[in-house]
């Protein structure tokens, strides 16, 4: 069964290797009013490959992934900053993948390439999705929770094609609403807090009446260890932060038998969700190194490899209960993976969305981890407010003040025809 890592999370933990020797590792356009998430899923004993027709194949699904995790390691570096972070790159590849489907030419291009999927057709980045949110349903023990929601103006109406390929393949929920009233902000908050079991309870602070839609991806994991740490274990230590600075904190402790292993940069030890395809590695920089130090010679790849590098030992385990939040702005971060288009009033190609002249106007993800005694859960929403041009446009004020001789023309618009031209210099006056 295969591990996967769900957050690049380092230096959250404090880890040290007991006197016992280590083993080694053996392989193993309808719109509808409800606020249910939409779930994928075939007719009881119904084969996945009958239910639905895909345009993917498990080596379709590896490419997906290898390119979402390498985005997130892209993405993950261009987040600055010395405050704890934590992000869903899959939920972004889920939003990503849906506005893909509203756009056209080299805006669909560039979000394909910020995607890391230049290797894969619409169709079968869609087939992944859907495969994919497939499998988290499935799983046996952990909570998971994958949904996609669209509101939109009643002012505009998405296109049947694009609705119909976001229903089917992301199981999208698309509802029309009156972005004039209090009530919507309530309709969209309340979806999100749902999907999240409520912990992204407030996703916007308002919604502008002004935009085309809100396209919503949302994203919930809830597992507990497969072994677990003792409360009693727990005792207030230091936890050394970025400036040598001591903290005081409740760091977690316990000896078990977990895979593990060293490079020159890190030691890293992956700690298994019970009963389940999900397991969190956690990255620890060696001393005189930094999380800046381990990322820099890190990659998907590498990641991948690290499994396989694993051996199974006795460890001592240490490791802080903490909750982060984060609120990242995405508009810049995904402009610099190449998709720069889709921001731009006057280079933005979202002409298979709805009729009219689109772009992205806001493009953000909230995230919060909680990670405790007993398991981690975890939550995100990305969304992407879609704006019109002309309505999001300010007009530049100026002043044409005709007080001094001027010329005139009367032209026939469709052919430019003059029918009369004149001056007028006050001369009559």
């Amino acid at each position: 069964m295969k591990h996967t890592t769900l957050l690049p999370i380092a230096a959250a933990a404090v880890l040290t290797l007991s006197s016992t020797s280590c083993a080694s590792r053996k392989s193993g356009a309808d719109v509808s009013s409800s606020d249910q998430a939409v779930a994928v899923r075939p007719a009881d004993g119904q084969p996945l490959d009958e239910a639905f027709s895909f345009d993917a194949d498990e080596t379709t699904v590896d490419q997906f992934a290898k390119g979402n995790n390498e985005m997130a390691f892209r993405l993950f570096r261009e987040m600055k900053g010395f405050d704890s972070k934590v992000v869903s790159p899959l939920s972004i590849s889920y939003l990503m993948g849906m506005l893909a489907n509203g756009a056209d030419g080299e805006t669909r291009a560039e979000i394909i390439r910020a995607l890391q999927c230049e290797g894969l057709t619409l169709d079968q980045i869609n087939g992944a999705c859907r495969i994919l949110m497939q499998k988290d349903d499935k799983d046996a023990k952990a909570t998971v929770n994958v949904a996609n929601y669209v509101a939109v103006n009643h002012s505009f109406q998405l296109k049947k094609p694009f609705a119909d390929i976001l229903r089917q393949n992301y199981g999208a929920d698309v509802e029309s609403l009156d972005f004039t009233k209090r009530s919507t902000l309530g309709r969209i908050n309340g979806w999100c807090s749902k999907q999240t079991d409520g912990m992204i309870p407030r996703f916007l602070d308002e919604v502008d009446p002004s935009a085309v839609s809100y396209v919503l991806n949302a994203i919930y994991f809830n597992g507990t260890w497969s072994k677990p740490f003792e409360k009693s274990d727990t005792h207030s230590e230091a936890f050394h932060g970025y400036t040598r600075d001591r903290k005081m904190t409740d760091m977690m402790h316990q000896e078990s038998k977990f895979d593990y292993c060293e490079t020159e940069n890190y030691s890293a030890v992956n700690l298994p969700y019970t009963q389940s395809g999900y397991g969190m590695t956690i990255l620890l920089p060696k001393e005189g190194k930094s999380v800046d130090d381990v990322m820099g010679q890190l990659n998907a790849e590498a990641l991948a490899e690290l499994p396989s590098k694993m051996e199974n030992c006795l460890v001592d385990l240490k490791m802080p209960r903490f909750t982060t939040s984060t609120t990242t702005p995405l508009n810049q971060l995904i402009a610099q993976l190449g998709a720069n288009r889709m921001f731009s009033e006057t280079t933005a190609d979202f002409s298979r969305l709805a009729d009219g002249s689109f772009f992205v106007q806001q493009m953000m993800q909230k995230a919060r981890i909680e990670v405790t005694e007993k398991g981690t859960r975890a939550a995100a929403v990305t969304g992407a407010m879609i704006a019109t041009t002309s309505l999001s446009r300010e007009p530049r004020r100026v002043e044409f003040h005709a007080n001094r001789p001027f010329l005139y023309f009367i032209t026939q618009y469709n052919t430019g025809a003059i029918l009369f031209m004149g001056s007028f210099t006050g001369n009559e006056l």
